[in-house]
């Protein structure tokens, strides 16, 4: 059945979505309505929180499928860019948003199965505005205080308000990104025996072995930096710990793997 889509000024748009915790005929029912509006509205994405349904449920429209992600997270994130977007909540406001990417997240179908996709360009920024949604954030959330004012003094009510919003771009990444690139000078350096004398590959073997200490330091930064961050916006907490989780795993497996290059291929 096809549903009334929230508006400005409604402020259910600020309501935290919960997870979905019985995978029953009316959760089928909420996708099949959320299918049904976003065909009646030509949209290629839809979060249930738009038509007054309180539960993390987003819907992709993908070729000719619509695919129902529940209870999502994102894992994994590489990149970020600006580009204008539109919302049918704030109808007739464009704003520049800054968005990963490329992203990884994990979900249930509806029948409680779990998965995970890589989502990259216009996809992985629908979704995000779609997570968005399902956290009491919307795009104008994601901008300067300067521009936020100039859409309040727009609008004829002001902006509907809410608490502090999730973010999807943290500090805390500032430390992963120090991690990768100090793990791939290791991994270069991996060519030098090749090229230089067995001394000189002492003193790599030793800068290497002292990296990997850094990179360990820096692994440590980025867990307590990230539990900082997420005690600002306790609103999203399960979100941010499984990106933080998912982030030190995949650090951690990176690292053993660039150990082992060291300590059996570089160690004299």
């Amino acid at each position: 059945m096809i549903q009334n889509l929230i508006r400005y000024p409604d402020p259910t748009i600020r309501l935290i979505s919960a997870n979905v915790r019985f995978f029953n005929d009316e959760l089928k029912q909420w996708i099949t309505d959320m299918i049904d509006t976003m065909r009646a509205h030509d949209l290629s994405a839809l979060s249930a929180i738009m038509i007054g349904i309180q539960y993390n449920i987003i819907v992709m429209k993908e070729a000719d499928s619509y695919i129902p992600y529940i209870n999502s997270r994102l894992i994994k994130h590489v990149g970020v860019v600006t580009q204008t977007e539109r919302s049918t909540y704030y109808e007739g406001i464009s704003v520049d948003v800054d968005r990963y990417e490329k992203v990884t997240v994990i979900y249930e179908d509806e029948n409680a199965e779990p998965h995970h996709r890589d989502l990259e360009g216009e996809e992985a920024r629908m979704f995000q505005q779609q997570l968005d949604y399902c956290f009491g954030s919307t795009f104008v959330d994601r901008v300067d205080r300067e521009r936020k004012q100039q859409i309040n003094d727009y609008l004829k009510e002001g902006l509907v308000k809410g608490g502090a919003s999730c973010p999807t771009i943290f500090y805390r990444d500032y430390f992963k990104r120090g991690a990768k690139y100090l793990m791939g000078v290791i991994i270069l350096s991996f060519i030098t025996p090749f090229f230089v004398s067995p001394h000189v590959g002492e003193w790599i073997y030793k800068i290497d072995s002292a990296v990997l200490l850094l990179v360990v330091a820096l692994m440590i930064g980025y867990f307590f930096y990230a539990l900082h961050e997420s005690r600002q916006y306790k609103q999203c907490t399960s979100c941010q710990t499984g990106n933080i989780i998912g982030t030190l795993v995949i650090l951690t497996g990176q690292w053993l793997l660039v150990s082992a290059g060291v300590f059996f291929w570089m160690a004299p």
